[in-house]
């Protein structure tokens, strides 16, 4: 249940602020946002890699739209790439895999504060 709340929270912060700021803002939100919120390493990088990957695959799709794959299609020429809509999933990939990075060090950095239980011989 966290992770579907932290997922729609960090594409709901991404989708909001991407088009009004810098690329990285989305990273800093999924870093805030899973620093905030307590989670292991593996469901914060799952909610960051989804929440920006995809506001980042969508926002690339609509470009493409709008513009009738008239810019990806030059530059999928100039990259060698057979079909334009590779480059929407490829932006998708790179948005998620930084996204997902920035939660999971959100998720590492607050590890370092919080304090551990000292495990006793008797649980």
């Amino acid at each position: 249940m966290k992770l579907i709340v932290r997922l729609i929270i960090i594409g709901a912060l991404t989708y909001f602020i991407s088009p009004l700021s810098v690329w990285w803002a989305a990273m800093v939100v999924a870093f805030v946002v899973c620093y905030v919120s307590p989670s292991s390493g593996l469901n914060a990088f799952v909610a960051g890699f989804l929440g920006v990957g995809l506001v980042w695959m969508g926002h690339a799709w609509n470009i493409d739209v709008k513009n009738e794959s008239v810019f990806s299609s030059t530059i999928a020429e100039v990259m060698q790439i057979g079909d334009p809509i590779l480059l929407v999933f490829a932006t998708g990939l790179v948005g998620g895999l930084a996204g997902g990075f920035a939660s999971l060090s959100g998720s590492s950095f607050r590890q370092l504060f919080t304090k551990t239980k000292k495990r006793s011989l008797y649980n």
